[in-house]
């Protein structure tokens, strides 16, 4: 069993209640949001003289999952790896987190008006966590290296 540390699983923690927070709201106020967001960065890129009609609700939506469990992927390799060490003790504790809150995530949305749980958004839940370990590992890399030297 990996030790923990205390505060990033309090950091973990509070993006897991953050992310299930959103799958709580009504697909009505969900979607107001996505379209609030997708015309801020469309009128931003606009403003820049950059191509923006490419960015739409379901690039928004989808970019959002990916976010948040890539934020929630880095916050949960800290608190399951204090050391950086990678070992299987580790890892697997680590991996079967991040494999059941998107799995809750989604199964919360099947209970909201308006939402509706998706295995592809599980699978894009899962990309931005293992994006998000996988990047906290790499820069890691170089910390380790100067340790040993």
């Amino acid at each position: 069993m990996p030790k923990i540390d205390r505060k990033w699983m309090l950091a973990t923690c509070a993006m897991v209640l953050f992310i299930w927070g959103n799958s709580l709201v009504p697909g009505t106020g969900s979607g107001s949001l996505s379209l609030s967001v997708m015309e801020a960065v469309r009128h931003i890129l606009r403003d820049l003289g950059l191509p923006h009609a490419w960015v739409t609700n379901f690039v928004i939506r989808k970019s959002a999952h990916f976010t948040e469990y890539f934020v929630l992927g880095i916050l949960a390799t800290h608190a399951f790896d204090i050391d950086g060490h990678r070992t299987f003790g580790v890892l697997l504790p680590t991996t079967v987190f991040l494999l059941l809150v998107p799995s809750i995530d989604e199964t919360i949305q099947l209970f909201v008006p308006g939402r509706a749980g998706m295995v592809t958004d599980v699978f894009i839940d899962c990309c931005g966590a293992a994006t998000g370990v996988a990047l906290r590992y790499l820069l890691r890399l170089p910390m380790y290296s100067k340790k040993a030297a």
